[in-house]
């Protein structure tokens, strides 16, 4: 059953994909106000260190995301993806790519399927995420056409970084390191690709996310591909990006704010022309939580995104 978070919305679900017999699933969130019409996407990926997490976990779904879409009477498209330990990064960018696929071939005729009377403007896409869901906003930009804006909250960015491929002592959420039994406990359970995982709500495997951090193994799973796989490495390749919205605590224990810092600086001098709005608050992973469309520092942030947004 849905949260009464989402008691504004009429809720559709269905699949995007499947994986052999495994189908991945997507809703689509209407607001129960809306006439008919074409109405701009708000596309959002859910965060849980691409281990743990759902797409309607309503613990994870900021608030300011829904009143910023009834606000501007958009709907909300928010998928699931494959996750790691069981999927590789590989096939999470690929079930990325295959939602945007799905949004610009299949949302229309599902919309018209479901007699809502709503069409979508494919001209007003805007990619929204959190902390692993950031980490897929970034993604997006990167790779995907046709995005009007996105914003990133605590993105995952520089997962190379020693804070993810090196064990020391890192504390998250107020979480003491867990060992690495774990980690083994859990994969000697399945074989990679046998068993397909798009969906856990947490707690559930929040311990197995924690430890694969801090312990240092998060590459042993996501895997050391290529560029593309990785935003750091992937700016240097690409030519433009949609206006960005990334914002940050300073005292993240769970992404470090300095991986969005440094990706800023290098997207600011590769593409120099590049629009961004970047801030850092005080505060802890999902500092957003409490915030609302009137939180002055992310207030400034969603009106420079409405224009690039809804010009």
């Amino acid at each position: 059953m849905a949260s009464t978070k989402f008691a504004e919305f009429n809720i559709w679900t269905t699949c995007y994909k499947k994986v052999g017999d495994h189908e991945i699933a997507v809703d689509i969130l209407i607001p129960k106000h809306l006439s008919s019409g074409n109405r701009p996407v708000i596309v959002r990926f859910h965060g849980g260190y691409l281990i743990t997490g759902s797409r309607l976990f309503a613990d994870w779904f900021a608030s300011w995301v829904i009143e910023y879409a009834l606000l501007h009477s958009a709907i909300i498209v928010t998928p699931d993806y494959r996750l790691l330990p069981e999927s590789t990064g590989a096939d999470i960018n690929e079930d990325v790519s295959d939602i945007w696929t799905w949004v610009h071939r299949d949302l229309p005729a599902f919309l018209s399927s479901c007699g809502s009377g709503i069409n979508v403007d494919m001209e007003k896409l805007l990619v929204v995420g959190e902390s692993a869901g950031g980490y897929l906003v970034i993604q997006s930009a990167l790779s995907q056409p046709g995005i009007s804006a996105a914003i990133a909250a605590y993105p995952m960015i520089d997962l190379k970084s020693d804070f993810y491929t090196k064990a020391f002592e890192k504390p998250i959420l107020g979480c003491p390191m867990l060992p690495s039994n774990i980690i083994d406990e859990h994969t000697t359970k399945f074989t990679r690709n046998q068993i397909i995982v798009t969906s856990a709500v947490p707690p559930d495997r929040s311990d197995l996310a924690f430890a694969i951090v801090q312990q240092g193994r998060l590459l042993d799973f996501f895997g050391n591909g290529p560029p593309t796989l990785f935003p750091m490495e992937q700016l240097e390749h690409v030519d433009s990006v949609p206006p960005l919205f990334i914002f940050h605590g300073r005292d993240d224990s769970a992404v470090p704010f300095e991986e969005s810092d440094s990706f800023v600086t290098k997207l600011r001098t590769k593409l120099p022309e590049s629009k961004v709005h970047f801030a850092v608050e005080p505060g802890e992973h999902g500092l957003d939580a409490t915030a609302t469309l009137e939180t002055p520092w992310l207030k400034q942030g969603l009106e420079f995104v409405t224009q690039k947004w809804l010009p």
